[in-house]
């Protein structure tokens, strides 16, 4: 891992020279999450450098609901300017995201401000280095795409209360082409704790009936001190009868060091996260991995008209 050659460099924290494509899109996404309160949350920025402007913001859920208007936080932007830089090392966007680089690829300080109800104060210090989506895999093919997870401490103030943050998440970091038509299904599951990473990426297909497995085609894990990729696996999805979203995930992956981690994950709370043409059902997880309990995320991803046929029972 240490010697490959797209590394995550000092500059790829900051904004890239974007191609002609008037399709360059670069994001930032840091998650968080409070364990006791089935609490999740997302910062997220997405700069489209040609077509021009910011979008994004800031999403909190719990187990109370998980439509848009249901969640405790939603602010969700199409097109704002672009973001500044006040100060050398820090973003700022007009959500009210700002992004403050501590250390290069490894610390940062984070924070929101929406003007009214909800503001955040982050640090994250990262577990491992930026981990690279192998080349030309699914779901961005002809983009730079990094994930890396971390120790995020801090705080939330929302409608006057404060809300502290101590948990291990992960952020993930692209650019690159990226359109909003042509998007296929999604699986991105993932866990974190000190002693351990995980992450996996599935292309699901439309199956008629029964829990299918899916297979694993890139990710990586981190144990014992060893960050590898993963070049087997297949992860299962549990699903409510009625609402078609994830209740439950058991994962089985092996990486190139040979080393097999198999996991069951339960569902705690979610949101739904409409796209463009695409919506993501965000599912916060507690794991069991090797007896040990962890939390992360699953996202599962889906164009509008084939949730629609999952919904009505369609597809399975």
């Amino acid at each position: 891992m240490d010697d490959d050659p797209n590394c995550f460099t000092p500059a790829d924290d900051g904004l890239h020279t974007p191609s002609d494509n008037y399709y360059e899109t670069e994001t930032f996404w840091f998650s968080f999450f409070v364990p006791d309160r089935a609490l999740g949350a997302w910062l997220y920025a997405s700069v489209k450098h040609n077509a021009g402007g910011t979008a994004g913001g800031c999403w909190i859920w719990d187990a109370t609901g998980s439509a848009p208007w249901d969640i405790p936080f939603y602010e969700q932007f199409a097109h704002l300017k672009a973001p500044s830089q006040p100060s050398p090392g820090v973003l700022a966007f007009p959500t009210g995201m700002t992004v403050q680089v501590r250390e290069p690829a490894t610390s940062y300080r984070l924070g929101y401000d929406d003007r009214n109800r909800c503001r955040v104060d982050l640090r994250f210090d990262a577990l491992e280095p930026p981990v690279p989506l192998r080349r030309g895999a699914p779901p961005y093919p002809k983009a730079s795409h990094y994930d890396q997870t971390g120790h995020v401490t801090g705080h939330l103030l929302l409608d006057g209360e404060r809300v502290e943050v101590d948990c291990y998440a992960m952020r993930d970091r692209s650019w690159g082409p990226r359109t909003e038509r042509g998007y296929r299904r999604v699986g991105y599951t993932w866990a974190a704790s000190p002693g351990l990473s995980l992450l996996t990426y599935t292309s699901p297909e439309a199956h008629q009936g029964g829990t299918v497995p899916e297979r694993v085609h890139s990710g990586y894990v981190r144990r014992d001190g060893k960050l590898a990729q993963i070049v087997e696996g297949r992860r299962t999805v549990h699903r409510d009868p009625e609402q078609g979203w994830i209740t439950g995930v058991d994962l089985e992956v092996v990486d190139e060091h040979g080393r097999a981690t198999v996991g069951r994950a339960e569902g705690t709370s979610r949101m739904i996260l409409p796209g463009g043409t695409t919506v993501c059902i965000n599912t916060s997880l507690r794991w069991t991995v090797d007896g040990r309990t962890l939390h992360g995320e699953d996202q599962d991803v889906w164009p509008i008209d084939e949730w629609r046929l999952r919904r009505r029972g369609s597809v399975a």
